[in-house]
């Protein structure tokens, strides 16, 4: 065996190897998003603020010789502390599950190289053959030695980023590099209208902190306009009313734009998930066929191989389509302020 050939059989030998075994923590997509939560430093933190806002909030109102004012911005800074709480545990939601979509894929990926490379070899090995029987040329089994190297590689690069996919999941959980997802997420059906989720928008923390400003500015007008209090000191709370108004009808704008994208985008995903299921359910009906043909005599167990890796990819690239819609549905929730994956309760 020459030094290249036995490299070459090296490299495939550590490729098609297992990992090291390592005890491993199978995750849901539902536990994995609960870890994160508790977890987060961003919810620890706007939680934190929260309880703080609060009774400060019950303090001011409880407290007699407060003045109204301060009594509003009290009021105010709880809800801005509430919106800040929501829109927190949505943005973990929405980590956890891109990171949690992204290793799901990992795992699958290595799976399917893993055939890819078997296919690979079988094509070396029948390529050798046909070369002993003079039905094959030499450059035909370099071309096939060539492809098998460079699955092989691809086969290292996917377990080097399910290594990354699994550290990435493990720190958003708490959970360490060890963690695996569990299995696939099903997506609810986006049963909810634009128009609904348009109405809900004032739970955003960007709406809140317009409206809070827009309450502000409307009682300063309120204590301004009376015959003590100089007129220039009215002029200028109604032109700060005013401002607060316009900046309040933008936000409204924007996060009505940023919720139509989205959900534009999670309806695409949906449709796109059904195109991959389709492409599966040909893949599958292909394979049973090819099944049967192989039972019969009719093809060999090389060409049913190929069969298995066609619908292997047809497989992943449906997982892909199913994530992209959760992963969809995540940003949704983001930017309607509210959760629509299904996963994590209401939050």
């Amino acid at each position: 065996m020459t030094h290249a050939r036995r490299l070459f059989t090296l490299s495939l030998g550590l490729a098609l190897a297992a990992p090291a075994a390592h005890a491993q923590t199978a995750l849901s997509a539902g536990s994995a998003v609960s870890a994160a939560l508790t977890t987060s430093s961003d919810v620890k933190t706007s939680q934190a603020n929260l309880d703080k806002a609060q009774a400060a909030s019950r303090a001011a109102q409880a407290d007699p010789s407060t003045l109204v004012a301060a009594k509003l911005n009290a009021a105010n800074a709880e809800k801005l502390a509430q919106a800040q709480v929501r829109a927190a545990k949505l943005s973990a939601l929405q980590s956890t599950v891109g990171a949690y979509t992204a290793l799901l894929e990992a795992q699958e990926n290595v799976e399917l190289q893993t055939l890819q490379v078997q296919v690979d070899t079988r094509g070396v090995q029948v390529t050798q053959v046909k070369l002993g029987i003079g039905n094959a040329t030499t450059l035909d089994v370099t071309n096939a030695q060539n492809t098998l190297a460079a699955s092989t590689q691809t086969l290292a690069d996917a377990r080097a980023q399910l290594n990354l996919a699994a550290a990435k999941l493990g720190t958003l959980t708490g959970l360490g590099n060890s963690v695996r997802a569990g299995s696939a997420v099903t997506a609810p059906k986006l049963s909810v209208t634009l128009a609904s989720l348009q109405g809900g928008l004032d739970r955003l923390t960007s709406l809140v902190g317009a409206a809070n400003d827009v309450a502000s500015a409307t009682l300063n007008v309120k204590l301004a306009d009376n015959d003590f209090t100089p007129a220039r000191t009215l002029q200028d709370a109604k032109t700060a009313l005013a401002n607060a108004q316009r900046s309040q009808d933008s936000a409204q704008k924007a996060a009505g734009q940023t919720l139509a994208s989205a959900y534009q985008a999670a309806q695409n995903a949906y449709e796109l998930q059904q195109v991959a299921l389709s492409r599966e359910a040909a893949a599958q009906k292909t394979y049973t066929q090819d099944s049967a043909r192989l039972k019969s005599g009719t093809i060999s167990a090389v060409e049913l191989q190929s069969t298995q890796l066609t619908l292997k990819k047809a497989q992943y690239s449906r997982l892909q389509a199913q994530n992209n819609v959760t992963e969809a549905l995540a940003a949704l929730s983001v930017a309607a302020g509210q959760n629509l994956t299904g996963i994590g309760g209401a939050l």
